[in-house]
């Protein structure tokens, strides 16, 4: 299941036709492309529950949307996802990421791997860095908007991007697939996955090379001069094991090493030879045991990271992340399900001859419980409580409440309303309190009081529609401010508490409709502002698009999206304040040939078709038309 992009600006030129022309295809569309009732959700409760009685605006992209995307990585799907700004994606390709969810930074955002949280503490948001894991070793990914602090913790105010790896093969003891591709900018990538299962153990083995020679970071105003490209050498090594000692117990163990140099620049329009290095090395154990009415599971996860940045300014970091997380889910009563556990986290890190980790660490030891509720009537209700305990800061009560109804409304129509509120608490980041550049220890944490509330129509398995309104009260949110002299020079910069209150709300739209046997499209559209817009840079207020999905022959997809973004105002010292940043549309194809009984696909993208001139980071350069081809075979 997935959905895309709505509004309907009126635009001139190619784009209409090319629109025109893709919907007149015709062609069995995938089944996938449109609501399934039957699919399962976990991110949005923690219980395995059926989409539709989900409370919260959840948007899943399964195996079938990963692979209709050639080119692409994980940062550029998340940025076609409704609500989700990325910057750095469009830019060379060894760019550091950074994301705005409901116009919430990159910290209020946490990323899952698995559902365990994969962070890097010596990030100033401490936040995962999504250039270090391949999309070849995904399997889905989920996204909740909203937040849910109550189950996740300090983090996820904003939103929860929970991130499914593949796993072995169900079906055979011996199997994988190879996958190789090559494109624009002298790019490579190749992936070999072997999996299989018996009756008691499963396994996956997967490695991963990327390779792009990339173009100039920044942006070439000089004239007679070319800048230095700047490009990424990536490798990723993962492992996944499970063994099922009885009905009752099991464990899954998983590890995982990835690798990357980049080449950057010195900043807007200046060229130089710099490159940085980052490493990451993560351990996962995950014992569970099970028995009538529920389980006891401890998520174990050790993640260490090491970053080396070399140039005129150079800098080194470590970052040391351990997380436990033991629950209990039983099953109270019919239709009444409850978990409830205890999340430890210990974060660390240190800049050799700087920083020590002894001297930079702080543990979180967080109790917690969530309570679900599915009444035979279509009502059901999702409610949670946390205590975050810090060892720097007071402990803080969450919550949150979220009830939806599910009803008919005729044999084929129905229709879901739901609404929710909660509380989020987010401590500064180790990075923010501590770093000897830009730290500041007075720094207070962030509050948030969360509202939602929306309605959903559902056609059969044909057509669906959300709406979403959601309101966010922050408090003292935490940014980074620019320092300057009396004479107006700049100084330096720092993290501060911004304003003691600002409100963010907006709203999401989405629909996907199964035209017929022959045709899909999905659309969607988010908008979002703020009463503090001083304090709101990098943050388009709208951003829409639509996908358009066929088969015009046997075993043969063609796929067309077009995603718009809206102006965003962006705050540069160089030239004296904020300013904005134009508007931009880009087209997307993608065509897939199946052979071999499917066991060979054969694929290849065109992004950003129409050749779109457009800046996504002020003096920065962004990929122009690009493409990339390859073929996928599976054994």
């Amino acid at each position: 299941m997935n959905k895309h992009i709505i509004s309907f600006p009126k635009k001139k030129g190619l784009l209409p036709l090319l629109l025109t022309g893709i919907s007149l295809l015709s062609a069995p569309a995938n089944a996938q492309d449109t609501q399934d009732l039957d699919e399962v959700v976990v991110t949005g409760t923690k219980f395995e529950i059926p989409v539709e009685k989900s409370g919260k605006t959840i948007y899943k992209l399964d195996q079938k949307d990963i692979e209709r995307n050639a080119g692409k990585t994980i940062p550029d799907l998340l940025n076609e996802v409704p609500g989700i700004q990325i910057d750095g994606n469009y830019s060379a390709p060894g760019t550091n990421i950074s994301y705005f969810v409901r116009g919430a930074s990159s910290k209020n955002t946490l990323i899952l791997i698995d559902g365990h949280p994969i962070n890097d503490p010596s990030l100033a948001d401490a936040t995962y860095d999504l250039r270090l894991l391949p999309l070849d070793q995904v399997a889905s990914i989920e996204v909740l908007r909203g937040g849910l602090s109550t189950l996740y913790g300090t983090g996820a105010s904003a939103a929860v991007i929970n991130i499914k790896l593949k796993s072995g093969s169900k079906a055979k003891k011996f199997g994988g697939s190879a996958d190789f591709s090559g494109g624009s900018f002298n790019t490579y990538r190749g992936n070999l996955s072997l999996n299989g299962q018996t009756e008691k153990f499963n396994y996956l083995i997967s490695g991963s090379l990327y390779h792009s020679q990339g173009f100039s970071a920044a942006a070439d105003t000089v004239p007679d001069t070319e800048f230095g490209k700047d490009g990424i050498d990536r490798k990723d090594l993962m492992v996944k094991m499970g063994y099922q000692f009885s009905d009752r117990f099991r464990l899954d163990f998983l590890s995982g090493y990835d690798a990357i140099k980049a080449d950057y620049d010195d900043g807007p329009f200046l060229d130089t030879n710099n490159l940085q290095t980052s490493n990451q090395l993560r351990f996962g154990l995950t014992p569970t045991y099970r028995y009538a009415k529920g389980n006891i599971k401890l998520k174990t996860v050790y993640n260490v990271n090491e970053r080396e940045f070399i140039s005129s300014f150079p800098s080194e970091y470590e970052g040391r992340n351990l997380q436990l997380d033991l629950t209990q889910e039983h099953q109270l009563l019919e239709g009444l399900k409850g978990l409830w556990g205890v999340n430890v986290q210990q974060l660390s890190y240190e800049q050799p001859g700087e920083l020590a980790f002894e001297d930079n660490q702080f543990t979180l030891i967080d109790p917690y419980a969530s309570f679900f509720y599915d009444a035979p009537s279509g009502f059901n209700i999702h409610a949670g409580a946390r205590v975050n305990t810090h060892s720097n800061y007071d402990p803080k009560f969450i919550y949150n409440v979220n009830p939806s109804y599910l009803f008919d409304i005729s044999d084929k129509v129905s229709a879901k309303i739901l609404a929710s509120v909660a509380t989020s608490y987010v401590t500064p980041t180790l990075y923010q309190l501590n770093s000897p550049d830009y730290g500041n220890r007075e720094l207070n944490p962030e509050e948030s009081l969360n509202y939602e509330q929306g309605i959903s129509f559902y056609v059969g398995n044909q057509f669906t529609f959300n709406l979403v309104h959601f309101t966010r009260d922050e408090s003292s949110p935490i940014e980074f401010v620019s320092l300057f002299d009396e004479n107006g020079g700049y100084i330096g910069g720092e993290y501060q508490n911004t304003t003691d209150k600002r409100r963010v709300e907006g709203f999401e739209a989405d629909f996907s409709w199964l035209v017929n046997q022959y045709f899909s499209m999905t659309a969607n559209f988010a908008h979002v502002s703020t009463d503090k817009p001083e304090t709101f840079y990098r943050v388009p207020g709208s951003k829409w698009g639509m996908a358009f999905n066929a088969k015009p022959a046997e075993n043969t997809q063609v796929s067309l999206k077009y995603n718009y973004t809206s102006k965003r105002t962006v705050y540069d010292y160089g030239v004296g304040g904020a300013f904005d940043l134009d508007s931009y549309g880009l087209v997307d194809l993608f065509v897939q040939q199946a052979v071999l009984d499917n066991k060979l696909n054969i694929y290849g993208g065109v992004n950003n078709l129409l050749d779109e001139d457009f800046t996504a980071i002020y003096g920065y350069t962004t990929r122009g038309r690009n493409f990339s081809v390859g073929a996928r075979y599976q054994f």
